[in-house]
């Protein structure tokens, strides 16, 4: 079957915005998770209490947590895409180490 060139050109057209729709949602579902891990560490920080201690030291603990774990998971994600491009890998400098 010999479709014609304008026929092609909608296939195609179709096919680009059903990825892009699918593209958006992917970006809403990392927005929606990032904006979820920032209240937790805002909570964390604002909190009177963790644990039952009001400890410093263990508010920070959990909120590097958070951070390591979602900054990993990123990471991953963005390595290798469709196009068997790789991403780039971004090593964040630290001052101090956590324990």
């Amino acid at each position: 079957m010999n479709i014609g060139k304008h026929t092609e050109e909608a296939i195609k057209i179709k096919e680009l915005e059903d990825v892009i729709k699918r593209k958006d949602k992917e970006i809403k579902d990392i927005k929606t998770e990032c904006a979820e891990q920032f209240k937790k560490i805002k909570d964390i920080c604002f909190s009177n209490e963790y644990n039952g201690f009001n400890d410093k030291n263990a508010k920070l603990r959990k909120i590097y947590e958070i951070a390591s774990d979602n900054f990993s998971e990123l990471v991953l994600d963005m390595v290798i895409d469709n196009t068997q491009e790789k991403g780039k890998i971004i090593e964040l400098s630290s001052t101090s180490k956590m324990k």
